[in-house]
């Protein structure tokens, strides 16, 4: 059975690397018909073709471990631990029993256990994100606010 998480993680002189492929990639998509030669330990070369789809997922990939030197592998619909959802979040397991309790993450009873599908996950995660951008910007937007706001009995100049 697959993983439902992989992270990956590189050295820094390996994120030079990533960062090469990403770009040798990026161009090969571009083209109408592109494909791979690969070279293995031994020196014998290997052609490999790929569709644009593959390759960009590949570049994906490579942009972000040269850009953090990490990347998690996710799939969908594999469920996971609480745990495991708190980690892909950025919170606390206790906060991911909060949003499973209020309804606004799906969960499964396993025993006594809970599990979660990883896409319910990200979902949720692209969620909250947008909406502290959203808190974010209507802060921003507010201290703009009192900051041109002039009290009565003071002058604005």
């Amino acid at each position: 059975m697959a993983e439902a998480m992989t992270r990956l993680k590189v050295e820094a002189i390996e994120r030079e690397e990533a960062r090469k492929g990403a770009n040798f990639l990026e161009r090969a998509i571009a083209l109408e018909h592109a494909g791979l030669f690969l070279t293995s330990a031994n020196g014998k070369k290997v052609t490999v073709e790929m569709p644009p789809t593959l390759m960009l997922v590949l570049k994906t990939l490579l942009r972000t471990l040269a850009d953090t030197g990490e990347a998690l592998v996710l799939s969908p619909d594999l469920e996971i631990s609480p745990e495991k959802a708190a980690e892909i979040l950025g919170i606390s397991r206790p906060l991911v029993y909060q949003r499973m309790d209020a309804g606004k993450l799906p969960f499964r009873s396993v025993g006594t256990h809970r599990r979660v599908r990883v896409d319910d996950v990200v979902n949720l995660k692209k969620a909250e994100d947008e909406r502290r951008a959203l808190a974010a910007a209507l802060s921003a937007d507010t201290e703009d606010l009192e900051a041109n706001y002039a009290k009565p009995g003071q002058s604005s100049s």
